[in-house]
């Protein structure tokens, strides 16, 4: 309780001081060379970063607050605002929310994971991959927290068969909530921070990065970080006996042609986002984007029926409707808040300032970067932490003359890395919910794989990102 009663005393303060900043920052005459527009983004901006952090209020909350608080102090007019608010690829993320939910709908997702898991062999450590490896490749196309339901009962019925008093059960459930973290690092929709990045990247330097050029980093950076996490799981933190488990599958029923129309639709979407490049290249008078091709792949859902006796859509409303609208608005407010960054000449500012790095090597400015987002993302939202750093590193990398894709692909990979404590993302929160894995249980696993993450962020910034980019 007290724990608590700190905390939010802590929060209440932090935001009391925001308020007052922010309250400076507007009415207050410009200092240190900014404009009245920067100042008041700063301020603002500043409330934004305490209040999701915090989290006092929802995290949707705060980012409309530009909407209210952007026009009265002149930093932006409703006008710009809306392209914050409507970028493209929140309409991806909206075409591949929906897509997911159909696939929840029909049950797609959990004949895949059991269709992998059947093929183990019983062995302890081989169970666990293969469960990891599952829930990874659905977080590649569904949330991490859809893809963590998925797969925690299974792994929770898989643990239930081990009659040996080892620590395979809480390997077990930490690889699922690692697993769907990690694995939603590997495509655009996978994670918040992953399309929040391709969109300021966007906006501020007109830099496309489509599902195609991500997967180019992003899947590298999941085939190191699972079979590391793995090892870490079953060969250092915890302790696996070789007996053997059944693994009771159950029995699989013939897909439905509901299921079927479903893969297609689902299995085009995606071969339109991988190959979108090439067939743009190849037809250069067609303009796909992948928004595009994932709204067309969801609009298709609630047309095609399912050739079921029930003649239902592959996708009604009703489904479709509680999806995470929070997570879109999100989007919209920390675009909204990287733009004013640009546009009142804040970006601008910061580069100045961190001019007096720019003797320092950028490894070191990097790995320091990296260390807040992932230490603070352990008590706030990493789509939060995105939306706060990444202009943060862009004008940085402007200031002392690095190219921008250094400094802020880095910060998009570091922001979905929280390994340590239950709070730090949706699937650590779920599968701490089972008996088997305590708060010691997170921290000793956590703790490595972090640092891990760490490392494998920055060799992403830089040496994949300099490749593919």
């Amino acid at each position: 309780m007290s724990l608590k009663l700190e905390g939010a005393t802590v929060a209440a303060v932090s935001n009391t001081l925001a308020v007052a900043v922010a309250i400076a920052a507007v009415t207050l005459p410009p200092l240190g060379g900014l404009s009245a527009g920067a100042q008041a983004a700063a301020g603002i901006g500043g409330l934004m970063a305490v209040l999701w952090v915090t989290e006092t209020i929802p995290l949707a909350v705060t980012a409309l607050l530009p909407v209210a608080l952007f026009p009265l102090t002149g930093v932006a007019s409703l006008a710009d605002l809306s392209t914050s608010y409507a970028n493209p690829v929140i309409f991806l993320f909206l075409g591949g929310f929906m897509i997911a939910k159909a696939i929840e709908k029909w049950g797609l997702h959990r004949r895949l994971a059991f269709s992998i898991l059947a093929r183990t062999k019983g062995e302890p450590k081989q169970v666990v991959l293969s469960v990891m490896a599952a829930t990874a490749f659905l977080s590649l196309w569904i949330s991490n927290t859809a893809s963590t339901m998925v797969a925690a009962p299974i792994a929770a019925s898989i643990a239930a068969m081990r009659t040996e008093k080892d620590g395979f059960g809480t390997a077990l459930m930490l690889g699922v909530a690692y697993a769907a973290t990690i694995g939603g690092m590997g495509s655009l929709i996978g994670t918040p921070p992953n399309a929040l990045f391709a969109a300021y990247m966007q906006d501020a330097y007109g830099i496309v990065i489509g599902f195609a050029e991500w997967m180019l980093v992003g899947l590298p950076v999941v085939v190191i970080l699972l079979p590391v996490t793995w090892i870490v799981l079953t060969r250092f933190a915890f302790t696996i006996g070789p007996d053997p488990i059944h693994v009771a599958i159950p029995k699989s029923e013939p897909m439905s042609s509901g299921e079927k129309r479903l893969a297609l639709v689902a299995s085009l979407t995606a071969l339109g986002w991988i190959f979108r490049p090439l067939i743009s290249k190849a037809f250069p008078g067609l303009a796909l984007s992948d928004g595009g091709i994932a709204m067309t792949g969801a609009l298709a859902l609630f047309v095609i029926g399912s050739g079921t006796p029930s003649r239902e859509r592959l996708l009604d409303w009703k489904t479709a409707s509680s999806l995470r609208w929070d997570v879109l608005i999100l989007f919209g407010g920390g675009l909204s808040l990287a733009s004013a960054i640009e546009r009142t000449g804040l970006a601008g500012w910061i580069g100045d300032q961190a001019q007096g790095l720019e003797g320092l090597p950028t490894f070191w400015i990097l790995l320091s970067m990296a260390l807040i987002i992932v230490y603070l993302g352990e008590l706030a939202s990493n789509t939060a932490m995105a939306a706060i750093f990444l202009p943060v590193a862009g004008a940085a990398a402007v200031g002392t003359g690095a190219e921008p894709l250094t400094f802020t692909l880095p910060v998009a990979m570091a922001a979905s890395i929280g390994f340590m404590l239950p709070v730090a993302t949706p699937p650590n929160a779920i599968v701490f919910s089972n008996p088997l894995v305590d708060r010691r249980d997170m921290l000793v696993a956590g703790a490595p794989l972090d640092l891990v993450g760490i490392g494998i962020a920055l060799l992403a910034g830089t040496v994949f990102g300099p490749l593919v980019f």
